[in-house]
């Protein structure tokens, strides 16, 4: 019975990679605007019905890599120790995330997928709309971990705060590293990490 589960979560995570990187690739090629659900659903070999199981638009697809980017965040960050700081136990968790040997393949495919979706995010208006509800979304989740960290009430506005800077400060990092020449993981992880020391150290000038 574990078994037959096991496989049918890696079949199913399979065909959520396969219709991301079918889509992206569609988008890049003909438009986002020009693309179709069952374009997508086509050309990745199989039906709109699966497609739909898997997104509910095209649209999610493009910033799905932000959900699953945040749960391994997440996850790594709750894997640091409680008596680190907000802003410290990010820039750790960031590190042990991007820069994890022990599934290097994984992360260099994740920092494509996040370079891409980002690069059609940044330049399409109807994207960046659409994106605004699920940006808050992930934002309120990381205040939550912040707060729940610091033994603070949810309410507090310090964890709000720090989790809205971060997502800033982390959008401006990847747009840097996006335009860089060197778009190896290390030197997204430094990137990242700057900014977010950046906020740490104060960026006051």
């Amino acid at each position: 019975m574990t078994e037959g589960v096991g496989l049918r979560e890696r079949e199913k995570t399979r065909v959520r990679r396969e219709l991301i990187d079918t889509a992206l690739r569609l988008f890049e090629q003909q438009g986002y605007e020009h693309t179709t659900v069952q374009q997508v659903a086509d050309a990745a070999r199989v039906s709109r019905r699966t497609f739909h199981r898997h997104f509910p638009s095209k649209a999610a697809v493009v910033f799905s890599h932000e959900e699953d980017l945040i749960a391994y965040l997440l996850a790594a960050l709750d894997r640091r120790p409680t008596e680190e700081s907000a802003l410290t136990a990010l820039r750790e968790a960031l590190r042990d995330f991007v820069l994890d040997e022990t599934d290097s393949e994984k992360r260099r495919a994740q920092a494509d997928t996040a370079r891409r979706a980002r690069h059609l995010l940044i330049t399409n208006p109807a994207l960046r709309q659409e994106n605004f509800t699920g940006a808050v979304s992930r934002r309120n989740v990381l205040a939550q971990h912040f707060a729940r960290r610091a033994g603070l009430p949810t309410d507090d506005l310090r964890p709000q705060l720090a989790a809205a800077a971060c997502f800033a400060a982390l959008g401006v990092g990847l747009d840097h590293w996006i335009q860089g020449a060197d778009q190896s993981l290390r030197a997204l992880y430094e990137t990242l990490d700057g900014t977010v020391a950046s906020l740490q150290h104060g960026i006051d000038f």
